[in-house]
């Protein structure tokens, strides 16, 4: 239902609305600069991944100097993640989103533009029309636009830390590549290691048969584990290449002619700090905690603003009116003449009324209207209580979103630390055991064969169980090192260094986030 109240103003009320609109008018002038929003994430990514530049929009040329320079003399680890960081046109593609959200920000903070009206009716019997002016500006703006900036603004804090979070998953990918890359060029390198062990068998065994001292039969087995090893460097050659190309998308390099090489080396193991400082470290590093308790906060600012809009619109404006006027009938001055001089009974001028007269006549006809207006919607049928209640839900939704997640990024936090522990004690394990037995049952076997002491298949069992534990020794490298890489991304960043203080650290997230209803409102 809506009512228009029509009051007679003031001349000092039309200049202050009149100036009230034009005040409007520059407020809603407004640019949209993301530029110290794309520098705020490419702070936050540095922070998080360790890189020291990142990808900022229309910065396409340096980025593409930047990265021959990087490859120029080969990529470690963290040079690739540099590339991806600056490379990778997903990632790159994320930054428009930031955009898009300021844009929204400037947009939460304009009013709604004023409207105007006009209205012209005409006399039936002809003469001066009926005009009716109208402008009215939307009043709800003012208390509903600081609730809609703090919803978008937590929306741009969102997408910020949404695209941070990407990076350090982005990072935690291309180690994962790199590491891939390095053990199967390292497998490469035990394999044809690996050849020239059982070449040597083979070539033992073919003595040993021009002597006359085996048959056929040991030549032939010797001869098929040297197939065997050749042909597990020939599928090693062909991951090797599949791994490079998967690393290669992620570095934004697939399209790249020229070729590119890795130069690092998987990394060693490092101790880590327990279970219970790595999850503390993780609640208050771990970027999704800080976007779910951003969107409890959108959900509780959009439930207030709901409850804000129970009227629904509040217009002020000022309206005028010119009012009709019938037209005059013509005057014949002959007849009038006549009638004149006949009621006179001599030749007499028509009656003219005077300048004054006709000034004072004029004076009294109402010609225009001219007052402030209000229209307000009455919430009588709909108070908007289905959309309140709505927004209750879904704030309870967002609050149990956010409490689970805490319990999963816990979870991956001991998964990955779990992983690490297991990879560097299975490492330690064939380094000081498993590897210099093997080893030593080589030298054995084939000792024992030259002599003619056991047959060949003690040797081929032997080779076959040392080029397994090398092949299990770098996947447990790689293993480690990819986990560590996990254990990285689910605590949201590097792993904290002893002078971190993780004992005296509390966390900035609540298993309860601080609820707001919207009942005060």
């Amino acid at each position: 239902m809506d009512i228009t109240i029509g009051i007679i103003p003031t001349f000092r009320q039309i200049v202050a609305l009149s100036l009230a609109v034009a005040l409007f008018a520059v407020v809603g002038c407004a640019t949209v600069d993301p530029k110290p929003d794309f520098a705020k994430t490419a702070g936050l990514i540095s922070e998080r991944t360790g890189v020291e530049e990142v990808y900022l929009p229309g910065e396409d040329e340096w980025v593409a100097k930047k990265v021959n320079r990087l490859l120029a003399n080969g990529l470690t680890t963290g040079e690739a993640v540099q590339v991806a960081l600056l490379n990778n046109r997903a990632f790159q593609s994320l930054f428009q989103e930031i955009g898009a959200s300021r844009a929204d920000v400037i947009q939460s903070g304009l009013l709604t533009n004023p409207s105007l009206s006009l209205l012209a009716r005409f006399p039936e019997g002809g003469g001066r029309s009926n005009l009716t002016f109208g402008f009215g500006q939307e009043l709800v703006d003012l208390w509903q636009i600081p609730m809609r900036r703090e919803i978008a603004e937590a929306h741009l804090e969102q997408t910020v830390l949404t695209i941070t979070r990407r990076a350090v998953e982005l990072a935690a990918e291309v180690k994962r590549g790199c590491y891939q890359v390095l053990a199967l060029e390292r497998a490469e390198g035990i394999a044809k290691s690996s050849i020239d062990l059982v070449e040597r068998s083979l070539k033992l065994a073919e003595d040993r048969f021009r002597a006359g001292e085996i048959g056929l039969v040991d030549v032939d087995l010797a001869r098929a584990d040297v197939l065997t090893v050749r042909r597990e460097l020939a599928s090693l050659q062909r991951d090797q290449e599949v791994a490079k190309a998967v690393l290669g998308r992620l570095i934004g390099l697939s399209r790249r002619r020229t070729d590119w090489a890795l130069i690092d080396e998987l990394p060693r193991r490092v101790a880590i700090m327990g279970d219970d400082d790595l999850v503390l470290w993780a609640m208050h590093q771990r970027l999704e905690a800080r976007v779910a308790a951003l969107q409890v906060q959108a959900a509780e600012g959009e439930l207030r603003r709901e409850c804000l809009n129970v009227v629904p619109s509040v217009v002020v404006g000022t309206e005028w009116e010119r009012t009709e006027r019938r037209a005059l009938p013509g005057r014949k001055i002959a007849a009038d003449t006549a009638r004149d001089s006949l009621r006179n009974g001599q030749l007499t001028a028509p009656t003219i009324q005077s300048r004054a007269e006709r000034n004072l006549e004029r004076r009294q006809i109402i010609d225009s209207l001219l007052g402030p207006s209000l229209e307000i919607t009455l919430p009588i049928w709909d108070q908007n209580q289905a959309r309140i209640a709505k927004s209750r839900f879904a704030v309870e939704q967002k609050r149990k979103e956010y409490e689970y997640l805490l319990d999963v990024v816990a979870q991956e936090v001991q998964q990955a630390a779990a992983a690490v522990r297991g990879s560097e004690r299975l490492t330690q394990m064939s380094e000081e055991e498993i590897l210099p037995h093997a080893q030593k049952s080589i030298e054995t076997a084939r000792r024992v064969y030259r002599t003619g002491q056991d047959s060949i298949i003690a040797l081929i069992d032997a080779q076959r169980f040392l080029i397994v534990q090398q092949r299990s020794y770098i996947d447990d490298l790689r293993d480690c090192a990819t986990a560590l890489a996990d254990l990285e991304q689910a605590v949201g960043g590097p792993l904290p260094g002893p002078d971190k203080g993780i004992s005296a650290l509390t966390t900035p997230v609540t298993t309860q986030p601080d609820r707001g209803d919207g009942s005060d409102e």
